[in-house]
């Protein structure tokens, strides 16, 4: 065997070995005693999430990724992440940000956004892989589900609104995002003939990201405004 082949045996090897004793060492009742052992349980915790990872890999149907990652990996390593934010300790943690992840990947929004506001507290980094940071991550991601929810003839409240406030002032994001929020809200108030909410979210859109696509919707629900108060 080649000195290449035997170094990469020996990784491959010793990588099983820590994700099986992350599997055998880690206990949900066990305690994150300080920084060290804290250290100590992120490396094997991360060595774990690194073959679940693989195994996610080499699925190819979306629905089987997200049933493993609903019914198995996410209860793997939600408590983990419990004990890590009740330890008080404050360290970048790849763990912690890939079951953020996960968990808008399967439409846990409650708990997503809640571990959301809990990593931004920390100045934690999305994956590398994602190229932003979280804010822009989250707000991405909420639009995106929301503008499918409406395609499809379901409501996204009352996450839109919910975050509607922080996507346009509290985040410093990119102006396309919030006028997305608007143009969604606008869409909504549209359809149920709200024409004067529909109007100032159209109007907000478009003066936030002229190219968001709304000033036809804009100037029919200001025609419906002006028949309703007609009375025609």
């Amino acid at each position: 065997m080649s000195l290449a082949l035997d170094h990469k045996k020996r990784v491959l090897t010793q990588g099983l070995a820590a994700s099986s004793n992350a599997r055998e060492t880690y206990t949900p009742g066990s305690a994150l005693a300080g920084p060290a052992n804290a250290q100590k349980h992120l490396v094997l915790m991360t060595s774990a999430m690194a073959e679940d990872c693989a195994r996610l890999s080499d699925l190819n149907a979306m629905e089987a990724r997200q049933r493993l990652k609903r019914e198995e990996l996410l209860p793997k390593y939600q408590a983990y992440v419990q004990r890590y934010r009740e330890s008080g300790l404050n360290h970048p943690n790849p763990v912690l940000m890939q079951v953020l992840v996960w968990l808008f990947d399967t439409e846990q929004f409650e708990q997503a956004l809640d571990l959301a506001d809990f990593a931004m507290a920390q100045k934690q980094a999305m994956p590398e892989r994602f190229k932003r940071d979280i804010p822009t991550f989250v707000a991405d991601t909420m639009i995106d589900w929301a503008d499918n929810e409406v395609k499809a003839g379901r409501s996204p409240e009352p996450y839109l609104s919910q975050l509607l406030p922080r996507v346009e002032s509290e985040w410093q994001l990119y102006e396309k995002i919030p006028a997305r929020y608007h143009k969604v809200l606008g869409l909504i108030a549209f359809d149920q003939e709200r024409w004067t909410d529909a109007i100032q979210h159209f109007e907000r859109a478009n003066q936030l990201f002229p190219s968001v696509g709304v000033k036809t919707k804009l100037d029919d629900a200001n025609k419906a405004l002006r028949r309703q108060e007609a009375g025609t």
